[in-house]
């Protein structure tokens, strides 16, 4: 186990969830995102739970993507090298949100339930369908967080973005020889 694991599980876990309006779950932040990667999944990443458009009828889309900021692991229990620890990943996802065909309310509708969908998945799915990986997300004092940009329309007026992040803790329990 460990970062990679982490990443995969957790973009794996946004990417079939079957949230409304995620196009592309990038695993890592790439060079640049595609306008088609807020449409339809990109077959190079993890990819929605559909390979048609992701969009809401007010044109509405997002992309995530995955980025653990910082990690730390610690031992869990007293005695010898063959103890418990944890590793505790510091999970940021990236939101980035268009919408093209409605309205500045109809965006924030759509933006927030976009975010509701996330912050569900993690609070219901503790180990993000990857037990074996992930012993909890989202729990304890850490919650989930949400941090919300404020909404601004492109160089044309046309279309309507919102950014945002959403943070939790990904942890890991590690058992047996330290090494």
């Amino acid at each position: 186990m460990g970062r990679v694991e982490v990443r995969e599980a957790v973009a794996q876990a946004l990417a079939n969830a079957h949230i409304a309006n995620v196009g592309t779950v990038y695993q890592a932040r790439p060079e640049i995102v595609q306008e088609a990667d807020y449409e339809a999944p990109n077959p190079e990443y993890t990819a929605n739970r559909f390979a048609e458009a992701a969009s809401s009828q007010n044109g509405s889309s997002a992309v995530l993507i995955v980025n653990i900021v910082s990690d730390k692991r610690a031992r869990r229990t007293l005695g010898g090298r063959g103890g418990q620890d944890t590793r505790i990943h510091k999970t940021v996802l990236e939101v980035y949100f268009a919408c093209t065909a409605g309205t500045a309310v109809e965006a924030q509708v759509d933006y927030d339930a976009v975010i509701d969908s996330i912050v569900e998945l993690v609070r219901d799915n503790p180990t993000l369908s990857a037990p074996s990986i992930v012993w909890q997300a989202g729990e304890f004092a850490e919650g989930v967080e949400h941090e919300q940009a404020m909404p601004y329309t492109d160089s044309d007026g046309q279309t309507i973005l919102i950014s945002g992040i959403v943070r939790f803790d990904t942890w890991e329990w590690i058992a047996g020889p330290q090494g």
